[in-house]
C-alpha cells in the first residue's frame, strides 16, 4: 500500500522579508557613519604626512642654504622691460601696484624651492633663471618656466579631504599655505569687519612691508622677500616648536579653482593669499566667507588657515612637527603660534 509523502516547503512570508530588510537597513545606517569615519581618519592621516614631507623639506632647505625657504614676491628689484631697459612698475611698492606674479623664480612660492628636497627635483628644473622682464605676458611666462611649472601637479601639496591633484585651466593649486606671521587688517578682503588688537588693527595694504612677515614682533616663518630678506632659524625666538610654518588653508567648498587664495598658480601667484596665510583664527571651509557669484561680488581673499577635516586642521612647527588643532583653538594661542618673535609664552593643552 502506498502512502502520499507531502513535502514541507519552507518560505519567507512577507512579514519575515520586510523585518530582514530593515534590519540590512539599521545595520547598514550604523555601519556607513563607521566607514566614512575610517576613511576620513585615513586622509586625514595622509594630510598630516604631506604637511611632515613639507616640514622636513624646509629643514633639509636650511642645512643645505642656512634659512628657511624663501617666500614670494610680485614683480622684480631688478624689472626690465623686453628691450633691456629698467622697468619702474615692476617694483612699486610704494602703491602696492605691482601684482600678481613675479617676473622670474626668484620671487617664486616657498613651496616651489623645497621641491628639491621633496625628490621633486625634475619640476624644479623647468623654472629658469632669465631676465626679470615686466610686465610679464604668457610668451615670458612660458619662457622662464612659469606655465611648465603650474601645470605639474605635486600630490603632496593636496590634501585628500579636499580634492585630488587638480590642474585649473591647466595650472595647479596647492592647500598648503606658509605662514607669514601678523597681519594688520581684515580677516578677509570683502568683510569691513577688523578684529580690535592684538589681532588685527591698525589696517594696513596686504602688500604693505608690515604684512610681510617683516615687523619686529609681529614675524612669520614664511618671510616676504622682495629685498632680499632671508628667515634664519636665530630669527625664531619663540622656539621652533612654537612656531608654524606650513599650514591647511581654508577654501570655501564651492570655489575651488577661483576664489581669492585659489585662483593663481601654486608657484607664482606673487605675495598672495593662495601660498601664504595669516595669524587670524582657522575655519573650516565650511565657514570661509564666500560673497556670492560674479561681479562685482567676487572672489573673495581669505587671509586665514582651515580645512576640509571635520574639527580642526593641520600644522606644521618649524622643527618638523605635525600637530592637529582645533577650529575653537583660542585666538590668541593661534596668534602667538603664528608669529615667530612676540616674546609671549604659549601655554596651556594645545
Amino acid at each position: 500500500m502506498r502512502t502520499n509523502r507531502h513535502r514541507k516547503r519552507f518560505a519567507f512570508t512577507l512579514v519575515e522579508l520586510l523585518v530582514v530588510i530593515a534590519i540590512i537597513g539599521i545595520l547598514v545606517g550604523l555601519l556607513l557613519p563607521a566607514v566614512q569615519a575610517a576613511r576620513e581618519a585615513a586622509r586625514r592621516m595622509q594630510c598630516s604626512n604631506n604637511l611632515k614631507q613639507m616640514g622636513l623639506a624646509s629643514l633639509n632647505f636650511e642645512a643645505a642654504y642656512k634659512h628657511l625657504p624663501q617666500g614670494p614676491f610680485d614683480g622684480h628689484p631688478k624689472a626690465v622691460t623686453s628691450g633691456g631697459a629698467p622697468s619702474p612698475t615692476g617694483f612699486d611698492y610704494a602703491t602696492g601696484t605691482t601684482c600678481c606674479n613675479a617676473a622670474n623664480r626668484d620671487g617664486w612660492s616657498a613651496q616651489y624651492k623645497i621641491l628639491p628636497f621633496m625628490e621633486q627635483t625634475n619640476i624644479w628644473n623647468l623654472g629658469l633663471d632669465l631676465p626679470p622682464i615686466w610686465p610679464t605676458t604668457t610668451a615670458t611666462l612660458d619662457a622662464n618656466g612659469t606655465n611648465a611649472v603650474a601645470a605639474s601637479l605635486v600630490p603632496t601639496f593636496y590634501c585628500p579631504s579636499r580634492r585630488a591633484p587638480t590642474g585649473y585651466t591647466v595650472s595647479g593649486r596647492t592647500d598648503y599655505a606658509g605662514c607669514a606671521g601678523f597681519f594688520q587688517g581684515k580677516p578677509d578682503s570683502t568683510l569691513s569687519f577688523i578684529p580690535e588688537a592684538p589681532l588685527g588693527a591698525p589696517s594696513q595694504p596686504l602688500r604693505a612691508v608690515i604684512n610681510g612677515g617683516l615687523a619686529p614682533g609681529k614675524q612669520g616663518a614664511i618671510v616676504w622677500s622682495g629685498t632680499g630678506r632671508k628667515r634664519r632659524l636665530g630669527d625664531i625666538t619663540d622656539g621652533t616648536s612654537n612656531s608654524i610654518i606650513w599650514a591647511e588653508k581654508s577654501l570655501h567648498p564651492s570655489q575651488h579653482g577661483r576664489d581669492g587664495g585659489d585662483n593663481e598658480r601654486w608657484n607664482n601667484a606673487g605675495w598672495d593669499e593662495c601660498v601664504i596665510r595669516f595669524h587670524f583664527p582657522p575655519r573650516p571651509d565650511s565657514k570661509t566667507h564666500w560673497v556670492g557669484p560674479g561681479t562685482p561680488n567676487g572672489p573673495n581673499w581669505n587671509r586665514y588657515f582651515g580645512s576640509s577635516h571635520s574639527g580642526g586642521l593641520n600644522a606644521t612647527s618649524v622643527d618638523g612637527a605635525v600637530r592637529f588643532f582645533a577650529f575653537n583653538v583660542d585666538a590668541n594661542v593661534w596668534r602667538l603660534l603664528c608669529v615667530i618673535d612676540d616674546g609671549e609664552v604659549v601655554s596651556g593643552d594645545l
